[in-house]
């Protein structure tokens, strides 16, 4: 069940059900922006694979392709959390039923928590190493990519993160179930 299918009951509900509504949209365009960046970065090494034979190998090709790998992998992060693709052991809880279903969502939550609670503590460390550019990542005016490019859709990805899995404790803690589905329905 998405937050799409559900009929939430008063008024703390009805705002979780519109908090988790943005949260299942913005997953959809985070699950967007990682299959554009795929994209990109499989057109860019095909572009190597073609052009290399004809002696043409445009230096720039190959760092853009990197950039786009690294943010197809933390554009991903939250993409997979809000929508449902996390590693979660259903089965088994499933075979406790209800107290599993709780304990693996509870503890689903709360490592989602403590993740993007170091990566997030991380962040002034990150921000001041972060200087320089990304050697050959050249934009369209002559410059290279600033490093700290690479890893501002992390940091985003990672508060999503957070706050879905606090959005998802308020939902459990309101008696609202949690998302299930079984593939990526778009409204």
């Amino acid at each position: 069940m998405t937050p799409y299918e559900y009929t939430p009951e008063g008024p703390l509900q009805r705002a979780l059900n519109r908090a988790d509504r943005l949260n299942w949209s913005l997953g959809g365009v985070f699950l967007w922006l990682s299959n554009i960046c795929l994209l990109i970065m499989l057109g860019l090494t095909a572009a190597t694979f073609i052009l290399r034979p004809m002696g043409l190998a445009p230096y720039w090709m190959w760092p853009w392709t990197m950039v786009f790998f690294i943010w197809l992998s933390f554009f991903g992060f939250f993409a997979l959390y809000a929508r449902l693709k996390d590693v979660r052991v259903d089965f088994i809880a499933g075979l406790m039923g209800p107290i599993g279903m709780a304990f693996t969502r509870l503890l689903a939550d709360a490592a989602a928590l403590l993740v993007t609670g170091v990566l997030l503590w991380q962040l002034p460390a990150v921000l001041a190493t972060s200087r320089g550019v990304f050697d050959g990542a050249i934009l369209p005016a002559g410059l290279e990519l600033p490093r700290i490019a690479l890893s501002i859709p992390l940091f985003i990805s990672t508060f999503l993160v957070a706050l879905a899995a606090l959005l998802d404790l308020a939902k459990m803690a309101s008696g609202m179930p949690e998302n299930v589905t079984d593939d990526y329905p778009e409204i």
